[in-house]
């Protein structure tokens, strides 16, 4: 009787502190940008007004053309170092799985085609959902359920058995980062920046539109400036650059388990397509959300 008056004690006494704890805030230091901005405003109103009698129009595009450069230049360094860390972790992930699938053969038949259908899913989920790579994971822990039909009954199988396990191992850790990197956007506050700033260096040259030359001025170097956002929002969506990586390995493992390739209907455009060979064409039901695999000769 001591002993359970003892943890019920210690149970109120947990509830009690789950009760009393908090979450709290996550404060970065550009957060400090709201009150600077608030100043700025009361200095704006309460301060003394001072007339200038011309605006130096050129030197105001010149500050905010270095201040857009300057974010801007930030901006892709971090979206490349994220593609380049892409690259590398696919090409890690198909080397990976292409040694899974040849070693699974030396380990019973029935594993080996149960390994084939689990890789086969995993690069179906992962090259749907390419931004949401945690889709892959129900694949892997399958594969992991899976271990127990491995036939292990002679030593050369054995070591078979053991680099399976160990390819398996490093294959998580590589996916886990892949996961980490395609959730990986960057900050809200450097894009508001961006655009920002971008939109008042269109002003600024608006404004300083005068003769035919500065007019044509304007209209391309507003028209790079619209060009240089939005291609950033590609890179940092993953629409271009690493995808059509992952698109080309997905390839090639499909060649290799003999399944016909599979491709959402989105990117049919952005593949080859070879007369004669079928494909699986993934088709979603916007009303319902749900998406239906045909099977399409081309």
């Amino acid at each position: 009787m001591q002993t359970l008056y003892f943890f019920m004690d210690l149970k109120k006494g947990v509830k009690e502190d789950m009760e009393t704890i908090k979450q709290g805030f996550n404060l970065y230091l550009y957060y400090l940008t709201l009150p600077v901005l608030l100043i700025f405003i009361l200095l704006n109103t309460l301060a003394p007004i001072y007339h200038v009698e011309s605006v130096d129009i050129s030197l105001m595009i010149s500050v905010v053309t270095f201040l857009f450069g300057f974010l801007i230049s930030i901006s892709f360094s971090l979206i490349l170092a994220k593609v380049s860390s892409l690259k590398s972790a696919l090409a890690v992930e198909t080397g990976r799985l292409v040694s899974i699938f040849h070693l699974s053969k030396f380990l019973g038949k029935e594993f080996h085609e149960r390994v084939r259908q689990h890789i086969d899913n995993y690069t179906v989920n992962t090259l749907r959902d390419y931004t949401s790579y945690d889709v892959g994971r129900e694949s892997l822990y399958n594969l992991y359920d899976d271990l127990d039909l491995m036939e292990v009954k002679t030593e050369k199988q054995s070591v078979h058995a053991n680099s399976l396990a160990y390819i398996i191992g490093e294959f998580e850790s590589n996916r886990e980062n892949l996961e980490y990197l395609t959730q990986r956007g960057l900050l809200f506050s450097l894009k508001a920046a961006n655009y920002l700033l971008g939109i008042i260096l269109i002003v600024l040259l608006f404004l300083n539109r005068n003769d035919f030359f500065t007019n044509c001025l304007f209209i391309v170097l507003s028209t790079v400036i619209i060009f240089i956002l939005l291609i950033i929002e590609d890179y940092d969506d993953l629409r271009i650059g690493d995808y059509t990586f992952n698109i080309s390995n997905s390839e090639q493992l499909f060649d290799l388990l003999g399944k016909p390739r599979y491709y959402p209907k989105g990117i049919l455009n952005r593949v080859k397509l070879v007369h004669g060979k079928t494909y699986r064409v993934g088709v979603i039901n916007y009303s319902t959300g749900k998406e239906k695999v045909i099977n399409m000769r081309y």
